[in-house]
């Protein structure tokens, strides 16, 4: 059987042997949560609606009643989850922030009274900070399905089908990228030799192990180290040998740091490459501007599709082919949109809470997720009636003008390669109305200081005060990841 013979038949496998096999003999019930999920994408809006209601009142009745942390601030605030009435009721809890995370983690943020033994650790390295958190084994079941249903949905990815990713170098680490040796001992013992002793006990655990422990090689999942610790001026050998790794490996699925992306997808237009065979781009690890998804998909020739999620909640949103917002997994997650603590309207810029309504062991209410973004309802047509989010970037990247208009840091990167002669840039803000841009320029390209500087005024307010410095690379943040706008203030969007 040839490479491509191989290549179609292992999903079906993967899909009708392994995965239902899974579930049927252990408590990895990643594909029974899956197959659930995919069917409540066929819901209506009104329905979506309701499922997430009842949901949201059962996971704030457990917060009060199992969480030291929720049941203080409840009381507080003289919230009673059985009174709930509809979404704006909600605004009378202040957001759960990351400093209350920290502050109270472990023991009054999380549940008490719970069997712990199946706990998960999960940590991010965020843009500027880690933050720590706890899944229980149910909920890691549902992040595992959760990521399926992203991949499905957007982009038509089937469990088994080649996966290729890079993701920051903080991610290896905290993230959990690497098997450890105790995954690799406990998946010795074969499955056949556990049938045949029908030791049921000890074949649950085997498949566990087999789903978690050798997750890179049932997924056909490669991690490739991450890179670019020089900052964004990445030697050209560096990017060739990468290009050759995903040229050679052929995935149907390519994941990286955008950046990365980007810098693979400048490089193959720079050089007139034949693009690697990929058949679907995914950013993840931080924020996808329209003018970064343009290039790369003109460069790779294949399609990108964005997802939204973060380490401590899982995946909680997807684009459809449609490529107008990713649709919120309504079942999972509620999503507020808020500005100066009020719901926004439709298509009006706000800050992201997000409330995790499966995670009984730490629950996440009204958790400030630090992004900003819009919101829609109307239906655009591609047959999933979820409400749909556009995600903006941080609301620690966002940017106020003298007039109180807000600059997402989205906006600015499109606004700056716009430019030729720059090849990447950091504005930051020092001050009110006074800010330090680093410009990387573009190979045998100098820089027209004054009219970059003029633009930029012309573009965010006149009254600014902006100096302009050449450099030859942007460096990453602690946690591997890139920050192009900077802010001295957390903007309230």
């Amino acid at each position: 059987m040839n490479e491509s013979s191989v290549f179609e038949v292992y999903p079906f496998f993967m899909k009708r042997i392994i995965m239902p096999v899974a579930a049927r003999f252990s408590d990895v019930s990643i594909w029974t949560e899956y197959r659930r999920m995919m069917k409540v994408e066929r819901l209506s809006l009104d329905e979506l609606k309701d499922l997430q209601f009842l949901k949201l009142k059962t996971i704030l009745a457990h917060a009060k009643q199992r969480v030291p942390f929720y049941r203080k601030r409840f009381s507080e605030c003289g919230f009673e989850p059985e009174e709930l009435r509809d979404e704006a009721h909600l605004q009378c809890l202040p957001p759960t922030t990351k400093d209350d995370i920290m502050a109270h983690f472990p023991d009054e943020i999380t549940a008490q009274d719970m069997d712990r033994s199946k706990w998960k650790y999960v940590a991010t390295s965020g843009t500027t900070r880690q933050i720590m958190g706890i899944h229980d084994f149910r909920k890691a079941n549902i992040n595992w399905a959760a990521g399926l249903r992203a991949h499905k949905l957007a982009g038509n990815y089937d469990v088994g089908k080649k996966w290729m990713e890079i993701p920051p170098h903080m991610c290896t680490t905290i993230c959990g990228a690497h098997d450890t040796a105790r995954e690799e001992r406990l998946f010795s013992r074969t499955t056949a030799d556990l049938l045949l002793r029908g030791r049921m006990s000890r074949l649950r655990e085997h498949l566990y192990q087999c789903a978690y422990g050798r997750r890179q090689e049932l997924y056909k999942r490669v991690t490739l180290p991450s890179f670019g610790s020089e900052g964004t001026n990445i030697p050209e050998r560096e990017l060739a040998q990468y290009i050759e790794k995903i040229r050679s490996y052929k995935p149907y699925l390519l994941e990286g740091l955008p950046l990365y992306l980007y810098a693979f997808a400048k490089y193959i237009r720079s050089k007139a490459l034949t693009p690697p065979h990929v058949r679907v781009i995914k950013p993840f690890g931080g924020s996808l501007t329209p003018h970064m998804k343009e290039i790369i998909s003109e460069a790779f020739g294949c399609r990108v599709f964005d997802t939204y999620g973060c380490s401590e909640t899982g995946f909680m949103a997807c684009e459809c082919d449609k490529h107008d917002g990713l649709h919120v997994f309504m079942d999972l997650y509620h999503v507020e949109v808020c500005r100066n603590g009020k719901l926004v309207a439709p298509g009006e810029l706000g800050r992201l809470y997000i409330t995790d309504l499966e995670n009984s062991a730490m629950p996440w209410i009204r958790y400030d997720i630090g992004d900003v973004g819009r919101y829609f309802v109307e239906d655009h047509g591609c047959g999933r009636k979820s409400l749909r989010l556009h995600i903006e970037g941080r609301a620690q990247d966002t940017l106020s003008n003298s007039k109180g208009d807000l600059f997402t840091s989205d906006r600015i990167f499109d606004f700056f390669q716009g430019y030729k002669e720059i090849d990447n840039f950091q504005l930051v803000e020092k001050s009110k109305n006074n800010f330090q841009l680093l410009c990387v320029p573009s190979n045998g390209t100098g820089l027209n200081s004054e009219r970059i500087v003029q633009g930029f005024k012309d573009f965010f307010d006149p009254s600014v005060q902006v100096k302009l410095y050449t450099v030859k690379t942007i460096k990453a943040e602690d946690g591997g990841k890139f920050r192009f706008v900077k802010s001295t203030r957390d903007v309230q969007a």
